[in-house]
């Protein structure tokens, strides 16, 4: 997976319209055309650095699929979720979560 495909999954995932992602970041829109569309350019580390905290996102992971990490933005989203989910909801997406952490530590 290329940047352009990662930016674009994780602006789908996050629930943003791309010219809100580039006012949060401190870009134009036209800007943030040149990194989602078919040219496909890969912004300067600065903007980079905007973008993926805006995400919730790694630089590292955006730029090049290394180093995938949940940033604090992530996290939260994640709790604020959990926190709306009713008390069976809740006792379930834990068992889903110990299984899938047991599985990973194998």
């Amino acid at each position: 997976m290329d940047f352009r495909t990662r930016l674009r999954e994780q602006i789908e995932y996050v629930g943003l319209l791309d010219k809100e992602v580039a006012a949060q970041a401190g870009i134009s829109k036209h800007t943030m055309d040149t990194y989602v569309g078919t040219r496909a350019c890969i912004p300067s580390a600065d903007v980079a650095v905007r973008l993926a905290k805006v995400l919730g996102v790694s630089v590292e992971w955006l730029i090049n699929g290394e180093a995938e990490e949940i940033h604090e933005s992530a996290s939260q989203s994640l709790l604020h979720c959990f926190s709306q989910l009713n008390p069976h909801d809740k006792k379930v997406l834990l068992e889903i979560a110990k299984a899938m952490c047991s599985l990973s530590e194998n």
